[in-house]
């Protein structure tokens, strides 16, 4: 066999292989889909007090406050989502009458400050304590905000400030909507590639009682969709 031949011969099989690993990974891709489209689906609770596994994690935050004497609060809260880009407006459900909703009514503004997975043990024990006490029992060392009146939690590596822009009452929640005004992060947490940052930062969503779970690894999906179209 010349040299030619043989050469044609080589890219005749190799595209032959190519081929076939193609129509063989699309076979397997379809046959998982097929799989997927068969999961059978059973009835699931719409209360979410009732859903195990959880299907909305939420992240837990502390949200800072001061009343109208000064006296700082610290309250863990989990319904805590964006709701717009411009201007950036958060918003969080808690419960109308309780001291962080008082105190934001009363000054306007309130710090968010975003737990990791070294604070959960802590974060979880300090609903036994309130007021002060909450705050001196649980190790929270506080400094001032640098645009609103109110403290931010230090052992956090993540705060945002907040004006109140409205509230509203939904069912039995006091839902409580919030311009951005400031934000600071860990320095450390930026001055590594984007998907380490996740793993620095270390935040910790809310499950269900007793329950939460930990983001410590994010991972990077090439050509995708923005998730809000």
């Amino acid at each position: 066999m010349t040299n030619a031949l043989l050469g044609r011969s080589i890219r005749s099989s190799s595209l032959k292989f190519v081929c076939e690993t193609r129509s063989l990974t699309q076979k397997m891709q379809r046959t998982e889909q097929l799989k997927v489209s068969r999961m059978k689906k059973v009835d699931f609770p719409i209360d979410k007090s009732e859903w195990h596994p959880s299907l909305i994690p939420g992240p837990i935050v502390l949200i800072s406050t001061y009343n109208s004497r000064k006296e700082p609060n610290v309250a863990p809260k989990s319904w805590l989502q964006m709701v717009s880009f411009k201007p950036s407006i958060i918003m969080f459900s808690g419960t109308k009458g309780n001291p962080t909703e008082n105190n934001i009514m009363k000054t306007k503004c309130f710090g968010v400050n975003f737990v990791d997975f070294s604070m959960a043990s802590i974060v979880y024990r300090c609903t036994k304590w309130s007021g002060r006490q909450r705050i001196l029992k649980s190790g929270f060392k506080l400094t001032d905000a640098s645009k609103i009146h109110a403290p931010l939690v230090d052992n956090c590596k993540a705060h945002l400030e907040c004006r109140v822009h409205s509230t509203k009452t939904v069912g039995g929640a006091f839902v409580i909507f919030g311009q951005i005004v400031a934000a600071s992060i860990w320095e450390k947490i930026v001055r590594v590639e984007c998907k380490e940052r996740y793993a620095l930062l270390d935040e910790i969503v809310y499950l269900e009682p007793g329950m939460f779970a930990r983001i410590d690894k994010a991972y990077q999906v090439e050509h995708a969709a923005d998730a809000n179209e």
